[in-house]
């Protein structure tokens, strides 16, 4: 091992050994679980409250998803700042950021699994947010929902991606990435590395056996592998006990279980998906495509071509001024998206989604149409999405009128409280009847 290998070298291992362990801890809880609506809520009961250590077995899956993300996350941060993709690391690396993208995949379709109403709400927001996407949108999301809504065929469609497809994905890119990590070798931290060698400082093929000599020097002059390797030990102990004492002191949210009639539904995705979810608010109407696709999409190409992008041999984050300030800012605004996503249940602008009271009125007819145009008028859209278009705090309401009809509807919107007691959505009170019963027409016809 080269010198100067520390703790935060330890990040990789720690990733791995939490991924061996979601999959035995996934494997024992797919012994009870049951893929239906009519058992699915009911069988994630049975496991907390009957099955021997059920709810410790649980607890350990639940946390170490989330904490999976922070640790893999922390290892991509590490290696890049420490320029450990570059030559000849370049696949290593976008293997790392398939892995990463697998391992947000198995946080997605596992978030459906317990089927009480924050896992379907969340996961009809989800899949409406792949339906705005531009050409495959559609299509992506009838692939994932089985069909037009999310039902019984959407959670065994989830199950089968969380236990079989997405796990088949990720054992074979894992065994690619530490083949070519073992074949490689472990990058020296920039400080202790001497030469350096890439395919721009020395021209080809010199520059592979430039390379070779300079892995032989470091390996002369390192230290052995056990001594890094009781570090890596020590972390999965440590990050292990943290599970423990999570899976033991800590209650797994549930809420009831799920009701796609439950309209008022204010949904909230997991929080390593919350400063996506925050972009919603920044680009509405006909710009939305721009945060539920182009965005991320840009975000996950410029990560997975950062090798070819930077091609410099320097490694050193302060040699990498523009590289460093780059990726320093979308940290900031990734963590400060999340705070505000977490920390924020209504709009940036509430005020938005009502009249000035005292406003004046207008005189309409109470027909679909006229109550199109109030919808908009009203802000509406800042909470709520109808085939992809709109914001994403309140329940998509592009199939409302399939299990709520233009009376209920009216009287949910003059006052929520009084329908649905603890609503989050304000009332509207300041509307004339006209108004109320076209904005409640337009809703019917949602199917």
């Amino acid at each position: 091992m080269p010198k100067g290998v520390g703790w935060l070298h330890t990040l990789g291992s720690a990733t791995l050994f939490l991924l061996a362990l979601q999959v035995v801890t996934g494997v024992a809880l797919s012994l009870y679980y049951v893929p239906t609506p009519d058992h699915a809520y009911e069988s994630l009961k049975y496991i907390t409250q009957t099955v021997p250590f059920g709810a410790f077995l649980r607890g350990l899956h639940r946390w170490g998803a989330s904490l999976i993300v922070v640790v893999a996350v922390l290892h991509m941060v590490r290696v890049f700042f420490m320029g450990a993709y570059k030559y000849p690391r370049e696949l290593t690396w976008a293997i790392g950021i398939l892995l990463l993208g697998v391992i947000l995949g198995l946080g997605f379709t596992g978030y459906l699994l317990p089927w009480d109403n924050r896992a379907y709400w969340a996961t009809v927001v989800g899949t409406s947010i792949v339906e705005s996407w531009p050409v495959i949108g559609g299509f992506a999301a009838r692939i994932l929902r089985v069909g037009t809504d999310v039902g019984i065929r959407t959670l065994i469609r989830f199950y089968n991606l969380h236990t079989f497809v997405l796990p088949a994905f990720l054992g074979w890119l894992t065994l690619a990435h530490l083949y070519l990590v073992l074949q490689q070798g472990i990058a020296a931290p920039p400080a202790a590395e001497g030469r350096r060698v890439s395919r721009s400082t020395v021209r080809a093929p010199d520059f592979r056996e430039a390379y070779r000599q300079e892995v032989e020097e470091k390996q002369r002059t390192g230290i052995p592998f056990y001594e890094a390797l009781w570090k890596d030990g020590v972390v999965a102990l440590v990050l292990f006990t943290l599970l423990v004492v999570m899976a033991l002191l800590l209650e797994i949210p549930t809420e009831k279980v799920a009701d796609p009639s439950d309209v008022n539904y204010l949904p909230r995705p997991e929080w390593y998906f919350l400063f996506l979810y925050e972009l919603l608010w920044y680009f509405k109407g006909p710009w939305m495509v721009v945060g539920t696709f182009v965005i991320p999409a840009a975000l996950f190409l410029a990560l997975l071509l950062v090798p070819w992008l930077d091609r410099r041999p320097e490694r050193h984050p302060l040699g990498r001024p523009l590289a460093s300030s780059v990726a320093a800012a979308g940290i900031f605004a990734a963590v400060y998206l999340t705070y505000l996503g977490a920390t924020a249940p209504l709009p940036p602008s509430p005020t938005t989604a009502a009249l000035p009271p005292g406003g004046p009125k207008v005189a309409v007819a109470a027909t679909p149409e006229a109550g199109k145009r109030l919808y908009e008028a009203q802000g509406c859209s800042a909470c709520h999405a109808i085939r992809g278009q709109g914001g994403a705090a309140g329940p998509d309401l592009s199939r409302v009128g399939r299990t709520r009809d233009a009376a209920w509807l009216a009287r949910f919107t003059r006052d929520p409280e009084a329908v649905k007691p603890g609503s989050p959505m304000p009332p509207y009170k300041d509307l004339s009847e006209a108004e109320l019963q076209a904005i409640a027409a337009y809703l019917a016809v949602l199917r």
